[in-house]
């Protein structure tokens, strides 16, 4: 190759290209082979800590004790679920039961008689234009009731239809209201306190009294808004006159107000009330046509069951209940669609403990028990039985049995097994040489200190325990081996310790020294801000920045040594090209003069 051709544009190109290959190789290739190793290893540390992780919150899931602990796992098994269902909870007891059905729970009913709707215009009922109150109670759950007081407005140009769906739109739209009376002038009463109680939760109000009643009812409705959750809180201006009006958000929550101490504000303003709830929180409306041209209506309550009865359905102003057949008072007749005209009432009107049909009747071991509820988690602690179907005298008792739920355990202590593997192999595989391939863990003083204990933890017995209880995974059929980690090797001695000594097997994992606290004592200092491997890890990157610095100041070194070469190869390229241009005159002043 010439001179000229070296010293060419080209030329110039590869000279530089190759300078910064050698400069790259000599100098930059070992920091990058260096940073690689480091990346490569903080990559592992990344993949261990996570690995870590996850089996450290398991171990915090199996080193807890009491009703929490993942051994308490029961199972419910049902000999007949036709007529009932059964779950069990870790506070079960072990134990079987005997179960025969003779009633389900229903929810009470209320029917009308039957109305004629066979006209769309027509109002046979006899409603006019007006605002229209009635009560319904209905019992608590308990030995209480609640209350609701329902406004419907009703038109005497609608059709007896119309007017029903009014009155069972009311009834399902309904939430509870308190309205005090109407006040005007001064307030002379004094200082008082009075308590709002919301499904439960009270709240003390208190004023100090002065002013007027516009002016008190302003203070009130301020405090009860800012105090009291689940209310609001208004001032109703009637044009001299004022009302303080309490709705309650939810129809499923009630409300009970009464005084505290001081002057009796509650009485002052009328606005004591006890539990009252929308009306849609504790029955349902409906209408609906048993034959053509005629419709009924009928209230049922919400919760099934003798305590939650309907208790009452009375008119306060008006007739709107009287013209359904339904202003009945306290008194519970009993629905008849057979006589003529029929008797409006309830489908199931008795209601003495004995004979009453709104609970389910069950026998228990032997024992009659009624319940409000189908669903009954208050007979045996932990568990919650699910009534189905009535039974016949011919059928078979229903046996419920409870005892340790073996596969949910036995789920958890293979979860064990495979996140403490998942952690143990991962090192193991890590630290070979594999045909000159440094694994990032061979060598790692972490690593390997960490490996050790996990074996030894998984050989070890438990110190602590009886002499004569399970101390060691292999004594439940779990077994260990350098190469393979930790594996079911008996599963029926595992499922046989579980069914039989499941406080043993528990023993040896949440004790204070058992297999589930060590190893997360062991592995708590590793991971985590501030662990071991996270500390390493900003070591590692520390050094990787380093590095990356490192390169890119030498690389600018080299690229500026290049810049300075190519600046000396470009001044001889030109002085070339001159030496070239000066022979080629002579040669032709040579060859004119000759």
């Amino acid at each position: 190759m010439s001179t000229f051709d070296i010293l060419s544009a080209s030329g110039i190109d590869r000279l530089i290209s190759s300078y910064k290959s050698v400069e790259q190789k000599r100098k930059i290739q070992p920091l990058t082979t260096k940073k690689s190793g480091y990346e490569f290893k903080d990559k592992a540390y990344t993949n261990l800590s996570s690995k870590l992780s996850s089996l450290k919150t398991l171990l915090d899931d199996l080193k807890t004790t009491g009703s929490s602990s993942e051994f308490k796992y029961k199972k419910a098994t049902v000999s007949n679920d036709d007529f009932l269902t059964a779950s069990a909870t870790s506070s079960a007891g072990i134990g079987s039961y005997n179960i025969r059905i003779t009633q389900l729970a229903k929810s009470d009913v209320a029917i009308s008689k039957d109305i004629d709707t066979s006209s769309d215009d027509a109002n046979s009922l006899g409603i006019t234009t007006g605002t229209y109150e009635f009560t319904i109670k209905t019992g608590d759950g308990s030995t209480g009731e609640y209350v609701s007081h329902v406004k419907v407005d009703l038109d005497a140009s609608d059709s007896n239809e119309e007017i029903m769906e009014d009155i069972r739109d009311a009834i399902n739209s309904d939430k509870a209201v308190v309205e005090s009376d109407e006040k005007s002038g001064d307030y002379t009463g004094g200082a008082t306190e009075f308590t709002i109680n919301v499904n439960g939760t009270e709240t003390t109000i208190s004023d100090d009294g002065g002013g007027t009643y516009s002016d008190l009812i302003d203070r009130l409705v301020s405090k009860i808004n800012s105090d009291v959750d689940g209310v609001t809180a208004e001032k109703v201006d009637n044009g001299g006159t004022y009302q303080l009006k309490i709705t309650v958000d939810n129809a499923d929550d009630y409300i009970t107000i009464t005084n505290s101490s001081g002057y009796d504000i509650v009485s002052d303003l009328n606005i004591g009330v006890t539990k009252e709830k929308g009306a849609s929180g504790i029955v349902t409306a409906s209408v609906y046509s048993p034959t053509t041209g005629t419709s009924q209506f009928s209230i049922t309550s919400k919760e099934s069951g003798l305590d939650y009865r309907i208790k009452e359905l009375s008119d306060s102003t008006g007739n709107a209940l009287d013209v359904l057949g339904l202003n009945l008072g306290t008194s519970r007749p009993s629905y008849d669609q057979s006589t003529d005209p029929d008797t409006p009432g309830f489908l199931y009107a008795d209601v003495t403990d004995a004979n009453n049909q709104l609970n389910a009747k069950l026998t228990f071991n032997g024992v009659d028990v009624q319940r409000n509820s189908n669903t009954i988690s208050d007979l045996v602690t932990g568990v919650t039985f699910s009534l189905k179907s009535v039974m016949s005298s011919s059928d078979d008792e229903v046996t419920v049995s409870v005892a340790n739920d073996v596969e949910q355990i036995k789920s958890k202590i293979q979860d064990f097994i495979d996140k403490f593997n998942d952690v143990y192999k991962y090192i193991k595989n890590n630290s070979l040489d594999d045909h000159g391939t440094r694994g990032p863990f061979l060598g790692d003083a972490l690593a390997t200190a960490l490996r050790t204990n996990m074996t030894s933890y998984a050989y070890s017995e438990v110190t602590g325990l009886d002499s004569d209880a399970i101390n060691k995974l292999s004594q439940i059929g779990i077994s260990f081996t350098p190469d393979g980690g930790l594996s079911i090797k008996d599963n029926s001695t595992l499922e046989d310790q579980i069914k039989n000594n499941i406080d043993e097997v528990e023993d040896l994992f949440n004790s204070s020294d058992g297999i589930a606290n060590k190893l997360y004592d062991l592995i708590d200092p590793y991971v985590g801000a501030g662990g071991y491997l996270s500390n390493y890890q900003d070591s590692l990157e520390n050094n990787i920045s380093y590095l990356n610095d490192r390169i890119k100041s030498i690389q600018k070194q080299i690229d500026k040594s290049a810049d300075t070469l190519r600046d000396k190869y470009e001044k001889m390229q030109q002085q070339l090209i001159e030496i070239m241009a000066a022979q080629s005159l002579m040669s032709q002043f040579s060859q004119g003069f000759f």
